[in-house]
């Protein structure tokens, strides 16, 4: 179950962190990747790693807040592979913290055009290539924190952003239902990774403890190891999950639960 070969993914934010993460996830089940970022050094030192999979990675440097730029890695993508059929929306980035009636305008519309209207430019440019071939798989990244609250460290404008993230998988799944295009979310708690540094890791442990009932953060993916987030991506990515559209799928390690 879950083989991917023959199957083209792109992954937005796939040169490190979760997105290199699932990147090597769906490398190890045989599908052909494109990983798009803005630094091409990080991209081609990727691909390469990820080409030792047996896999072909096109690394295509791309910034989502422009237009223009997700649809030359759109023409990019489909020059290389002719088709896409699993996209992965990972790309963002929390911001810095700000209670409430201090939070910076440009900041909360900063973080809410890269973490949620980018992510939707991104849907819809490929999401065309998928309903022309019928067949899609659609992977949106969203946050536990888009599903509750974090009272220690107070990110209104990421909140505000994977909330509407998790909506808009709800409205893309019903849209695209009978087109043969599946569309859900992931929703991971923390995990360390390069925006989620050891150091701050290390401080923000006694808060993971607190709210995660198995009083740990995420396991990252490593080229030798599974992570915590792989078993999620590889089923959404599959042809098994055919039937599953709309799920917003929390992988916390039971943070929402309570």
């Amino acid at each position: 179950m879950f083989d991917l070969h023959g199957r083209v993914a792109v992954i937005t934010g796939g040169s490190a962190g979760l997105g290199r993460g699932i990147a090597i996830a769906l490398a190890k089940q045989g599908a052909d990747l494109a990983i798009l970022a803005r630094r091409m050094d990080k991209l081609e030192a990727t691909a390469s790693e990820l080409r030792t999979l047996g896999v072909k990675c096109l690394p295509v440097q791309c910034d989502i807040s422009s237009q223009e730029s997700v649809d030359a890695a759109v023409d990019a993508v489909m020059e290389a592979y002719g088709k896409v059929d699993i996209l992965v929306n990972n790309a963002g980035n929390g911001g810095p913290p700000y209670p409430v009636e201090d939070y910076p305008m440009d900041v909360f519309k900063k973080v809410v055009d890269l973490d949620l209207v980018a992510l939707f430019r991104v849907m819809q440019a490929f999401g065309k290539k998928m309903v022309e071939t019928g067949y899609g798989r659609v992977i949106n990244i969203a946050s536990a924190m888009g599903m509750v609250a974090n009272l220690d460290v107070p990110l209104a404008g990421y909140h505000a952003a994977k909330g509407g993230v998790i909506n808009l998988t709800r409205c893309a799944a019903s849209d695209w239902a009978t087109k043969g295009i599946t569309v859900n979310a992931i929703c991971p708690g923390m995990f360390p990774s390069e925006v989620n540094s050891d150091e701050f890791m290390e401080t923000q442990m006694d808060f993971i403890r607190r709210i995660t009932p198995m009083q740990r953060p995420g396991i990252p993916t490593t080229m030798e190891s599974y992570g915590d987030l792989d078993a999620a991506a590889c089923f959404l990515a599959s042809d098994e999950a055919r039937y599953v559209t709309g799920v917003i799928l929390p992988v916390d390690g039971g943070w929402t639960a309570v």
